[in-house]
């Protein structure tokens, strides 16, 4: 019996780790998490930003909400939205052991806006997302929202020719201070993402993926440079 009691005590202690780490993977980022659920701008446009992102030094906690997509995006298209704008997000908020920008993880944003439930998911107000950043412990709150983008293709095709898909995408973008409770960025922004080929006889076309996925990328590139 002794000796089962010790075997039971050491199988404990050899399966804690194991447990704690499968509960921490279970843990994701509100980054991460950005387009898995629900999370009123002006109308200023604006052209690609000449400044570089980088990674933020400024030691605050940002919670990203869950995007609103009402931009009619389908497959690949989609699918480079949304990457996207995780890549552009996780270029300035890596989450890395030296990062001193904390991001917030995705249960706790989805509880904070579950018990503070906003109007309007599409037009969040400023005192709205102040209590959503409260409530999750937030310094900083993140809204991105995706909005019908505008396509074309052009050129030409007789043998052999180029053709260009170019995509105009518009995307509503806030970002609050939570302690000051004012909007550091709560705007429209318009970005231009363009894929081109070379075509021989019906063989290569371009990317409408490619084009969406620069557009976004304009767009959120613009607005992660516009504060720190």
């Amino acid at each position: 019996m002794k000796k089962l009691l010790l075997f039971l005590c050491c199988l404990m202690l050899w399966t804690a780790p194991l447990n704690a780490q499968a509960g921490a993977k279970e843990e994701i980022s509100s980054i991460d998490a950005i387009d898995q659920g629900v999370a009123d701008t002006g109308e200023t446009h604006f052209v690609k930003g000449e400044i570089q992102l980088t990674e933020c030094t400024q030691p605050y906690a940002v919670a990203v909400l869950p995007f609103i997509d009402v931009s009619g995006l389908e497959g690949r298209s989609r699918e480079m939205a949304v990457g996207a704008i995780k890549d552009t997000l996780k270029k300035k908020y890596p989450a890395k052991k030296t990062s001193v920008t904390k991001i917030i993880s995705n249960n706790a944003v989805q509880k904070a806006i579950l018990n503070n439930p906003m109007e309007n998911a599409e037009t969040p107000t400023l005192p709205e997302l102040v209590k959503i950043g409260e409530a999750c412990g937030a310094d900083r709150v993140i809204f991105v929202s995706v909005l019908p983008a505008r396509e074309k293709e052009t050129g030409f095709m007789v043998i052999a020719g180029t053709q260009t898909y170019s995509a105009t995408v518009m995307m509503k973008l806030k970002c609050v201070d939570v302690n000051e409770e004012k909007f550091l960025f709560n705007q429209n922004v318009e970005g231009v993402g363009s894929s081109s080929s070379i075509n021989f006889w019906k063989i290569g076309q371009p990317s409408r993926a490619k084009a969406v996925k620069r557009g976004v990328t304009e767009c959120m590139e613009f607005f992660l440079t516009s504060f720190e």
